[in-house]
């Protein structure tokens, strides 16, 4: 798996988790169950996450995020 994106807040990430589950994408939120337990500003030591997919649908995943990292 390969790091995609770092969703910028908690709600971010449940969108992102809920598009990923919509189109099949097999994929990790790594450090989610981390920053639920320790809800607050983001911080890249502490609460980050991380969107990890499969390199082959890692072009698909970019081009579903992408209208949100525009932004």
């Amino acid at each position: 798996m390969i790091p995609i994106y770092s969703p910028k807040s908690e709600s971010e990430a449940a969108v992102i988790a809920s598009m990923m589950q919509a189109y099949g994408i097999h994929f990790v939120m790594q450090g989610g169950a981390f920053s639920s337990m320790y809800p607050g500003p983001l911080t890249g030591s502490l609460n980050a996450q991380t969107l990890l997919v499969e390199k082959e649908n890692a072009e698909l995943a970019m081009q579903l995020i992408a209208p949100m990292i525009a932004e």
